[in-house]
């Protein structure tokens, strides 16, 4: 799937040539893209989002609500599922 589009990137690249979506998604960016990686992440390992709510003590509407990229998970959260999933958080502040 290297160098794939995949059809949310293509969907993505066009909604962020509207200007309200494009401010919208710069301050759901983030979210969205943990959201991503962490749904990536456990499809790859073969586990539902039951599992990985069970191993990260919440319960799956919250692993459901974190994946769809509606709400803005706090620290805990993403560490606890990135724990779930064998996987440790690494934050680096970019240039926007």
């Amino acid at each position: 799937m290297a160098g794939e589009t995949t059809t949310l990137d293509r969907w993505l690249k066009q909604e962020l040539q509207e200007e309200e979506f494009r401010q919208l998604w710069n301050q759901r960016g983030a979210a969205y893209r943990v959201a991503r990686e962490l749904v990536r992440l456990r499809k790859m390992q073969g586990l539902s989002q039951s599992e990985v709510a069970r191993r990260a003590g919440l319960k799956q509407p919250a692993i459901a609500r974190l994946e769809s990229g509606a709400v803005r998970p706090t620290l805990d959260i993403i560490q606890r599922v990135a724990h779930a999933l064998g996987r440790e958080v690494e934050i680096n502040l970019v240039r926007g």
